[in-house]
């Protein structure tokens, strides 16, 4: 059995030659260079939506959560009651969505704290089952042993989680050198998952944390926005669940060798997704590469009429569309119906404070599963081919 001892939480340095050292420059120059680019900020959030998806579905597949990206994107779409492992899902991107707004609203006050933990395990185990993915009492540590499925590691006695979690925390405050920010926090995950401080739902709710972390140190990307971020760190884990328990597993071992690999691992699948973003920010690359492919797939599968497909097609050139702006070959009677149409399937949105323009609407329309089919085809996707 594993003691608090085996495991002490410290800061692990990497020696200058090894390529993590590498990984963190790189990364912090991210960090610190607040990516722009020309995709307009109405397209920009509603990837980063999406992202949030892929995120909540990652993020409850790796505990066994059998839903598929298909089956998400016709739930999002009809909007039945949802099913408890639908639910899970949701909780999830709500919860992820509070985490943007309490950043937003004071960047400066946003503590990582116990209040924060523990909200973030209410929100994940809310309105869930407890013989599911609930937990009997949300919010608050555990206060029996738990064992993990398939896990050599036994997570320490309930009586000492309280005092673990002082010291992530404290690990977490210490005022050490920003070149150690990406380290702690690969550091802090695995100690979580270690402490295992809840009945149930230690994994969404650590990954949740992560999140918040790399908002805390600053890794926000581009728009006029607060937060406006596409960055995935869950896709860090779950392409391939089994790697990541083993690197996990290996972490358990608490030297410093086996800490640095778990940083390794962390480190190089964030600067993977960041690397992502930073084509996606780009307009051409994104209107040429998913969107426009993805408006010719939903006309070849006559989810558009020619006149709807080349009145989408316009948006990529003028984000920001109105009547007078569509060479559609009909008079303006009838190019204001095909609008019309359009927006009743929510293909076009109204654009904010501009009367009568229009945008691309992605996220509630039909074209939600050709952007990401296409996004698939591209390897954007953590999971693969569901689509």
């Amino acid at each position: 059995m594993s003691s608090p001892g085996s495991c002490a939480l410290r800061l692990v340095r990497p020696d200058f030659d090894d390529p993590l050292m590498d990984l963190i420059l790189e990364l912090d120059h991210q960090r610190k260079y607040i990516l722009g680019g020309t995709t307009p900020p109405h397209l920009f959030f509603q990837l980063k939506r999406l992202f949030h998806i892929l995120e909540s579905l990652g993020s409850a597949r790796i505990e066994g959560n059998r839903t598929t990206l298909a089956e998400w994107v016709d739930q999002s779409l009809v909007g039945p009651k949802p099913s408890e492992s639908i639910q899970e899902v949701l909780n999830i991107e709500q919860a992820l969505a509070w985490l943007d707004s309490v950043w937003a609203s004071n960047p400066e006050q946003f503590r990582i704290d116990h209040r924060l933990v523990r909200e973030l395990h209410r929100r994940v185990t809310v309105s869930l089952s407890i013989n599911g993915e609930g937990d009997a009492t949300p919010g608050n540590y555990r206060t029996a042993p738990v064992r993990i499925s398939g896990a050599a590691h036994r997570p320490p006695e309930p009586a000492a989680v309280p005092g673990l979690m002082d010291e992530l925390l404290a690990f977490l405050a210490k005022a050490d050198a920003g070149k150690y920010d990406l380290i702690k926090i690969a550091l802090v995950h695995h100690r979580f998952a270690w402490i295992h401080p809840f009945a149930n739902g230690n994994g969404r709710t650590v990954r949740l944390l992560t999140y918040a972390l790399l908002l805390k140190t600053g890794f926000r990307v581009g728009s006029t926005a607060p937060v406006a971020r596409l960055i995935n760190p869950t896709a860090v884990f779950c392409s391939d669940r089994t790697i990541y328990y083993e690197q996990l597993a290996q972490a358990d071992q608490g030297s410093d060798t086996d800490l640095l690999a778990w940083c390794r691992y962390v480190l190089t699948g964030l600067k993977t997704e960041l690397d992502k973003v930073n084509q996606l920010l780009g307009f051409t690359w994104l209107g040429k590469q998913v969107l426009e492919p993805a408006i010719n797939e939903l006309f070849q599968k006559n989810g558009l009429t020619d006149k709807e497909r080349l009145a989408l097609l316009a948006t990529l050139t003028i984000p920001q569309i109105k009547n007078s702006d569509l060479a559609l070959g009909v008079g303006t009677v009838q190019t204001s119906r095909i609008i019309k149409d359009l927006k009743d399937r929510k293909l076009l949105v109204n654009a904010p404070e501009a009367e009568r323009k229009y945008m691309l609407g992605i996220n509630d329309s039909p074209l939600l599963r050709m952007v990401l089919r296409q996004l698939d085809r591209l390897g954007f996707l953590p999971i693969r081919g569901e689509i």
